[in-house]
């Protein structure tokens, strides 16, 4: 995958608003985007969003893309969180 200097500064740009809280603009930015580090920031979006789902699917397809990539570790997270997760405990 070739990168030229405007997609780092893309990158940049969407951490820096995703860090803002600016989701809104974030997913704008990489709608129709289906590379793995979108697919992994579109996933961080979701997740941060409550997207639970969503974000462990986003996960995966960037994983798949990019097995090394941060989706792989974000991923493995996001399974030990769910198994920790008690329904029980949450609504008695």
């Amino acid at each position: 995958m070739a990168f030229n200097i405007s997609s780092f500064m893309d990158k940049d740009k969407i951490i820096s608003l995703f860090e803002a809280n600016r989701l809104d603009e974030v997913e704008a930015l990489l709608d129709g985007r289906e590379d793995a580090w979108s697919l992994y920031m579109l996933g961080r979006v979701a997740w941060k969003r409550g997207r639970r789902g969503e974000a462990m699917s986003l996960y995966s397809r960037s994983a798949a893309d990019e097995p090394d990539g941060p989706a792989a570790t974000a991923l493995e997270q996001a399974r030990q969180i769910m198994d920790f997760y008690n329904h029980d405990l949450y609504n008695p």
